[in-house]
């Protein structure tokens, strides 16, 4: 017993000292001087005022034992000026984090010299021009580079090839305008990660030797001038967690296996020309978020869309697509956002909508529906869109939707409503549009509305209301209010455009 209670004091003592070493640790000498020089050099950042041979060396990786500088971490600190020449003099630097700051002028080729960089992020700065031919001359082991948002121009240069150990290749949201080489980054088949989007590419396709890059997790290829069809060649993909190919000029119809991709979360694929019908089969069941609005897309929205439990956005917008929306969409657990107007779709929404999922969006409209809205939109309290102008819904407008105050939009007109629209939702406080004329609605407005409320009130009969402070239009011509209008106007002090001809109103005007 007494040999485990020495043992055990024994274990103590030396994490004790082990934790007072680390929290004692610093960088060697030589490296603090190089720190406190680059210190020097960008203007003395607020964020490093705690660097000194005792204090906190923020931003600084280090080893505790031989205390070695290993990495830099200085996102956000609002550096203007150049990348010091001598900090790959931090001999041991494999990762440097410069982000989010305001570097400007070309590539800083000063950073060729750090030979063991791992991991370089120079994204969300002011670079500019064109990147160099030899950008091979970086660390060779390199594994992550983000060269993302800044203003680079002209072509991807052909050396990316060379970095055969790259985890991700992050060149989105710059200003390339020239050709980016395929084939060579096709050559990459450690990539997890590829981003070329938001670039004026010359137009042409999808590189087919993409396919070869069966690692990756993450392809995003938006809004690049990318022309003709997703080729066959990526069903390879099997890894992929995010595919985007938006907001290009592609054509041609959808690859099934592209709804079959077992691990794959988001499907971007909105702003193209793509034609032909969806799925039918869709096996992706990890899908949490589908976006194919703004193509050319035809035939009726598949049952199988009703097997994803996970989506929480579902966009089909600005298509052709036909049928009825399959009754099971109103049982997706999970899902918040569900857009499709602007296509042909016809006969009830489904019966449970917003019964299941923390129901946010509602947009349906200039299409063929019919029916009655369902009394479960806000079941769970959370809705604030709802966008169904321009259909053929009657009946009356839920009442349970006058508890849902969370509602900020309602933009119900051109359709087939009758009976009262519910008091409560005028006095709602995140209320800030209501647009519910060329129904048949009955009943008398409330004395007050709410206070962001901006939007054109609807045709009613009753007194004007006497407090609508956000009020900006008040369109009200042809209807039976009557009364006089509110001695103080003080409380529609924004509004103006009134238009009250065709009514029933005496009195003076205030």
């Amino acid at each position: 017993m007494v040999v485990y209670k020495i043992l055990i004091l024994f274990l103590l003592l030396l994490l004790f000292s082990n934790s007072i070493s680390q929290s004692t640790a610093q960088p060697n000498a030589d490296d603090q001087k190089l720190l406190l020089t680059i210190k020097k050099d960008w203007d003395n950042p607020a964020a490093l005022s705690p660097w000194s041979s005792t204090g906190n060396w923020t931003g600084v990786i280090y080893d505790n034992i031989t205390g070695q500088v290993t990495g830099l971490s200085f996102p956000s600190l609002h550096i203007a000026k150049p990348i010091p020449a001598f900090i790959c003099s931090l001999k041991n630097l494999t990762s440097i984090d410069l982000s989010y700051n305001n570097l400007t002028g070309g590539f800083p080729t000063v950073l060729y010299a750090c030979s063991a960089l791992q991991f370089l992020d120079l994204s969300n700065n002011q670079f500019t021009g064109f990147l160099p031919f030899d950008i091979y001359m970086l660390s060779l082991v390199m594994q992550h580079l983000n060269l993302s948002s800044n203003a680079f121009i002209g072509d991807v240069p052909f050396a990316f090839g060379y970095f055969s150990k790259l985890k991700s290749l992050v060149l989105d949201t710059n200003s390339f305008n020239g050709s980016y080489p395929g084939a060579a980054i096709g050559g990459l088949v450690e990539l997890e990660t590829l981003t070329l989007a938001s670039n004026p590419f010359k137009p042409g396709p999808v590189p087919k030797q993409f396919g070869k890059l069966t690692k990756l997790k993450m392809l995003w290829l938006s809004w690049m001038n990318l022309t003709g069809t997703i080729p066959n060649d990526l069903l390879s993909l099997t890894e992929l967690t995010l595919l985007d190919l938006s907001l290009n000029n592609m054509e041609g119809t959808i690859p099934e296996w592209t709804f079959k991709l077992q691990k794959l979360e988001k499907l971007y694929l909105y702003s193209n020309m793509f034609i032909g019908e969806i799925g039918p089969d869709i096996t992706a069941l990890n899908l949490q978020e589908l976006d194919l609005s703004m193509n050319k897309l035809t035939g009726s929205i598949p049952e199988y869309i009703a097997s994803l439990k996970n989506l929480t956005l579902l966009y089909l917008y600005y298509n052709n697509l036909t049928g009825e929306i399959p009754t099971g969409v109103g049982k997706l657990p999970k899902l918040i956002d569900i857009r499709l107007y602007n296509n042909k779709l016809s006969g009830p929404l489904p019966p449970e909508l917003g019964k299941y999922s923390e129901l946010g969006t509602l947009e349906v409209s200039n299409n063929n529906l019919s029916g009655e809205l369902p009394d479960t939109l806000c079941f769970n309290k959370q809705l604030y869109d709802i966008v169904v102008f321009n259909n053929s819904f009657s009946g009356v407008f839920p009442a349970s939707l006058g508890e849902c105050d969370t509602i900020n939009n309602v933009m119900a007109y051109n359709n087939h409503f009758m009976g009262d629209f519910p008091e409560k939702i005028w006095s709602f406080e995140m209320l800030t549009n209501v647009m519910i004329n060329d129904n048949n609605f009955t009943g008398t407005l409330p004395s007050e509305i709410s206070f962001n409320f901006t939007g054109t009130l609807p045709r009613f009969s009753g007194a004007i209301p006497s407090s609508a402070i956000a009020l900006k239009n008040f369109e009200a011509e042809n209807n039976q209010f009557s009364g006089s209008l509110p001695d103080d106007m003080s409380k529609l002090a924004n509004l103006t455009e009134l238009n009250l001809a065709g009514n029933q109103l005496s009195g003076s005007i205030p």
